[in-house]
């Protein structure tokens, strides 16, 4: 019995398939090695994963679903202290297997998450030295990870690859960006750069499905880019490409705690890959938080809540501190938990009395009107672990709940340390994190459910008159399926003043609906709060919910041209649509109702970019609704129990 049919053999047991399921060998797709294949099969068993050595020595991998090859062979490989492990390896024992099946609660697209995959640890040997490597299948995706060898030094690189088959499609990508504030795009697979950095996630049409490349569980690593080269995509770090120490200085980060280690050994982080059959799913995927570890025993998070939140430098610049009263009974009566303040309250002085004192005054009349306060810092004001510590020590004596930290170096394996150590500090100090000007998250949400958001996105700040910016008409509809598939991304939605709307036309339904599509468990809403309070859609203000118990990307969706998701919240539907630049017709079934019910339209106006068209009606389950959309246009529903309208001056 060769390695292939052992693995299978227990596999069988293991996941409970049928004998006569069995597996073709690993080197049917183009791995060779006889006695070195693994192949691993999800729960279900619609997704293969074939782990061996090629014929030129080089360990890869390949994925399959539902039949269909999706990832040709591809190498896999990480170099440490100069040595590819990659190369010249061979599988030297048997994987040890187990399941994983568990469910735990997540603030997201939806309220609980399952965890349910076959593991293997697969030992490996390459130019003397040993190690693993650790593989899951899961029915959604796959994922593969690196436990290094002991006494390992520097890692220098990678050699982990995504190979695409020759009937990949197109791809949505992201430009490079040091802060993953680059404009996302949807071209076929050939126009996206080659040999040059893009960011991940990305996603790629492949056989009728949807590939997510990304990354998981990044504690320590540099930061993980994609570099295309011909019909694959590489694993590339251009914030640190001459590698970095396993074990960067702890003195430096004494709370950090790494929790991805694996028998006490350093690991790399997961290299994924989502695998979907309709951008319902590609959206649902839970793969990233699935493998980061869940909070540590005894950990509470019972604090943790996600809401709306006002702020004030998007369309105001720097806070005043003689206006923050009205900003927090806005926010009161907008009925919304938070209010950022933001960028400025350092300058803050009154006779006899310095900024930190204002601080402490203004979130103490939040506090007494029932709007609880996060604040803003520079990341340079606590690049180090003692003065970051004193600092958030600082800012939770305020009585503030939650820390902005913005202007974040590239993220080196020492600044991937940094936040770890800031993220461990704020769980003790029971402090909300929102990290801007940021990485992208891997999915240790789960892991630190106060890790609540960041930014690391193109959003709404880069489309501002006062900075001259503009926001191409595509970027609203491709973004969905690019950086926000790693995780919560503040885009600081829905933009109300008619200024700031002239120069794409942007309507007041496209804005609306950003809140829907873009999930950010805390929203921070962007306008300044005399648009929000005097709108025709106060009442639909006061209710919108930041996380949801369902939801669907709705058949009319063309990635770069229209979007519509529709999400649920308890017993309410909401639907946002937001559309590129061309007007369109589509049409939304609402058989996801579970019965007839009230439903609040707003539709775009036909001549005023700053308004809206409502409509209250009845509606059920066999209702087909035809939306007529402008171009920059968009649709944004509620359907529930009706809420009467509230009475606001005209626009």
């Amino acid at each position: 019995m060769n390695l292939v049919q052992s693995v299978f053999a227990v596999s069988v047991c293991f996941l409970g398939l049928a004998a006569s399921a069995a597996l073709p060998a690993a080197k049917e797709k183009g791995l060779v090695g006889p006695g070195e294949d693994v192949v691993l099969r999800s729960p279900r068993g619609t997704v293969e994963v074939h782990v061996g050595v090629t014929a030129e020595g080089r360990l890869a991998y390949a994925l399959r679903a539902d039949g269909k090859t999706l990832l040709a062979p591809s190498s896999l490989g990480i170099t440490v202290d100069g040595v590819d492990l990659g190369q010249g390896a061979k599988i030297s024992g048997q994987p040890i297997l187990r399941q994983i099946d568990e469910s735990y609660a997540i603030l997201g697209n939806h309220a609980v998450a399952r965890n349910n995959a076959a593991e293997a640890v697969i030992p490996v040997e390459a130019s003397g030295k040993k190690f693993s490597l650790t593989v899951r299948a899961y029915d959604d995706g796959a994922a593969v990870r690196y436990v290094l060898p002991a006494g390992a030094v520097r890692i220098n690189g990678e050699s982990t690859a995504w190979k695409l088959p020759e009937n990949a499609g197109k791809v949505v990508w992201s430009e490079f960006s040091g802060c993953y504030e680059g404009f996302s795009h949807f071209t076929p697979l050939a126009q996206v750069p080659e040999d040059k950095p893009v960011m991940a996630p990305l996603t790629v049409e492949v056989g009728g499905h949807y590939l997510g490349l990304s990354e998981a569980d990044c504690e320590s690593f540099s930061d993980m880019t994609l570099r295309r080269q011909g019909n694959q995509f590489q694993a590339a770090f251009p914030f640190q490409p001459s590698g970095w120490l396993v074990n960067p200085d702890a003195t430096r980060e004494p709370n950090a705690i790494l929790r991805g280690a694996s028998g006490g050994r350093p690991v790399s982080p997961w290299r994924t890959t989502v695998i979907a059959r309709t951008l319902t799913e590609l959206v649902n995927s839970d793969l990233l938080t699935n493998l980061c570890p869940p909070p540590a025993v005894g950990a509470d998070f019972s604090w943790v809540k996600p809401g709306r939140c006002l702020w004030q430098w998007w369309s105001v610049g720097a806070p005043k501190y003689a206006d923050q009263k009205n900003w927090f009974d806005a926010a009161a009566k907008l009925k919304w938990e938070y209010y950022l303040i933001d960028d400025g309250w350092r300058n803050w002085k009154q006779p006899g009395r310095d900024q930190w004192e204002l601080l402490k005054e203004v979130i103490d009349y939040g506090n007494s009107v029932g709007v609880k306060s996060i604040v803003w810092v520079n990341s340079n004001e606590m690049r180090n672990a003692a003065p970051r510590r004193a600092y958030l020590e600082r800012i939770k004596a305020c009585g503030a709940v939650g820390i902005k930290i913005d202007f974040i170096p590239k993220a080196t394996g020492e600044i991937m340390q940094w936040y770890m150590g800031g993220i461990q500090d704020c769980a003790e100090l029971k402090l909300l994190v929102n990290y801007h000007g940021s990485v992208k998250p891997t999915g240790l949400r789960r892991t630190y459910p106060h890790d609540i958001t960041r930014e690391a996105v193109r959003g709404d700040e880069y489309h501002m008159s006062r900075y001259k910016r503009v926001m191409p008409l595509a970027q609203d509809c491709t973004l969905p399926f690019a950086r926000p598939l790693a995780g919560p991304a503040d885009i600081t939605p829905v933009m109300m003043d008619p200024k700031q709307l002239i120069s794409s036309h942007f309507t007041w339904p496209h804005e609306m609906a950003q809140a829907i599509v873009f999930l950010s468990p805390i929203t921070h809403f962007a306008d300044q709060y005399k648009f929000y309070v005097t709108s025709p859609a106060l009442d639909l203000f006061q209710e919108l919910p930041t996380v949801w118990d369902e939801t669907r990307v709705l058949e009319c969706t063309e990635i770069g041209e229209v979007v519509a998701f529709a999400r649920r919240k308890g017993d309410s539907w909401w639907i946002g649509v937001m559309n590129g630049g061309t007007a369109r017709e589509i049409k939304i079934p609402l058989a996801f109702l579970a019965k007839e019910t009230h439903g609040t339209l707003l539709f775009d106006h036909p001549e005023m970019d700053a308004a809206v068209s409502r409509q209250e009606k009845s509606v059920k389950p066999s209702d087909v609704l035809t939306v007529k959309l402008r171009p920059a246009g968009g649709f944004f529903a509620r359907f529930g129990a009706p809420v009467v309208p509230v009475k606001t001056p005209a626009p």
